[in-house]
């Protein structure tokens, strides 16, 4: 008869609390001010990534309309899944845009995000700064979503995806939204509704005048010394892709006095839009969640990797004598019925794989080592292995074995015998379909 020092009830709620205290939030609407102290400041190196298809890391912070990339999110002109608030903000090492730009080019791009359990399209529309925001400093390609954007991936408490870079699926012309301009030449402008990064911003005065290059300010553009309102009828503007496709607008935007002031914005069509110039994207950027428990160390990705969760009377530790393969392999002392979970918070569908393997062998003969894959505690198959001082392998099923389970987040192992010391290593979900 077996018998557990941590009914299921316990292991359910010791893994609720675990997953509690690492659903983080990168970065709030106010620019960041409500930072976790988890990892190192961002030294300053400007990170890129493969931008056909990139592992992720998901948070979620409450956001408004406007964002740092200083355009509403709201008009009507925008794809409809953006005017919903499926935007994002992206990590201040990655503001530079796919393309490798300056920092703001990220602003009004889009990638396509995946996880288990959804794809979707989402536009970035505001910045997660290194400043009081650990998770947004470099350690990994990091996206913190609108609460909208969360949803629609289901994803977002600290989650591993995957995402690549899609040309906007807007309709129409790219539009400015007008910041400030006043009648002596000052003009702040964001731009919007683009299909390609924008690398470049020129204006000229209608009729006849000379191009004048915009400069970068936060997420928008300006420019200090531009045509008082008596130069002409209005600015004709020209915009350079990330690809280097320049675009002149077929429409003059009349001169105007905007003052300063999101109330104030007003936006205007500039009667040009970007061509893909790139080939269309092949397959897909499938996630697969990171099958490896432990090898030569704990699997998944920073903030986001396999965790022991242990029960009383149990100890694990890292080692390197005596290991099956590598350099370091896993050490676990376990009273009787003692046990631990291998947990990774974020769920995973079962068919994710099609296999389970596990090496195990005793500090000496005789031990009776259950092993299980799980869900917040509940296991779906299980077995009972005898150990040897030999490594033996232990290979699940989960086709067969877990069919009536929809998820699993965890490993578990617990000791049916006396007291003992085991060894695990090369934990790992494996898919061969």
């Amino acid at each position: 008869m077996e018998r557990s020092m941590k009914p299921a009830r316990f292991e359910r709620l010791l893994l609720c609390l675990a997953l509690s205290l690492f659903a983080l939030s990168a970065c709030d609407s106010d620019g960041g001010k409500g930072g976790h102290d988890l990892l190192s400041d961002w030294d300053g190196t400007i990170m890129t990534v493969d931008p056909n298809c990139s592992s992720v890391r998901l948070t979620q912070y409450w956001s408004t309309q406007w964002g740092w990339c200083e355009f509403p999110s709201d008009r009507s002109f925008l794809p409809d899944f953006a005017q919903a608030g499926i935007t994002l903000a992206i990590a201040e090492p990655w503001n530079t845009g796919s393309y490798g730009g300056d920092p703001g080019e990220a602003c009004g791009e889009c990638w396509e995000v995946s996880t288990s359990f959804a794809t979707q399209v989402v536009m970035v529309h505001d910045l997660c700064p290194i400043e009081g925001n650990p998770l947004c400093a470099g350690a990994q390609f990091h996206f913190d979503l609108t609460p909208e954007a969360a949803t629609a991936v289901h994803g977002g408490g600290n989650d591993a995806a995957t995402a690549r870079r899609v040309p906007c699926p807007v309709t129409g012309n790219v539009y400015a939204a007008i910041l400030d301009w006043n009648q002596w030449g000052y003009l702040r402008a964001s731009f919007l509704n683009h299909r390609i990064a924008i690398r470049k911003a020129e204006v000229r005065a209608e009729p006849g005048g000379e191009w004048l290059a915009m400069e970068r300010s936060g997420g928008a553009w300006q420019l200090m010394d531009g045509p008082g309102h008596d130069a002409g009828t209005g600015l004709v503007f020209r915009l350079t892709s990330a690809q280097g496709q320049a675009v002149e607008g077929s429409r003059v935007v009349p001169f105007q006095v905007v003052s300063p002031g999101y109330e104030n914005v007003v936006t205007e069509d500039l009667g040009l839009q970007f061509d893909d110039l790139e080939e269309p994207l092949a397959g897909q950027c499938a996630f697969v969640p990171d099958g490896l428990v432990y090898g030569d160390a704990w699997g998944g990705m920073d903030q986001v990797k396999w965790t022991p969760l242990l029960w009383e009377g149990a100890t694990l530790e890292e080692t390197d004598e005596g290991c099956h393969s590598g350099s370091s392999c896993l050490n676990v002392g376990l009273e009787q019925w003692s046990g631990f979970h291998l947990y990774l918070r974020q769920a995973f569908p079962v068919e994710s794989f099609s296999t389970l393997h596990v090496w195990a062998r005793g500090e000496s003969a005789g031990t009776e080592l259950l092993l299980a894959p799980s869900n917040e505690g509940d296991r779906c198959t299980e077995q009972t292995v005898t150990l040897t001082t030999e490594w033996q392998e232990v290979t699940f099923d989960l086709a067969g074995g877990c069919a009536g389970f929809d998820f699993l987040t965890s490993v578990t192992v617990q000791n049916q015998s006396a007291k003992a010391t085991v060894f695990l290593d090369d934990i790992e979900f494996e898919t061969t379909r």
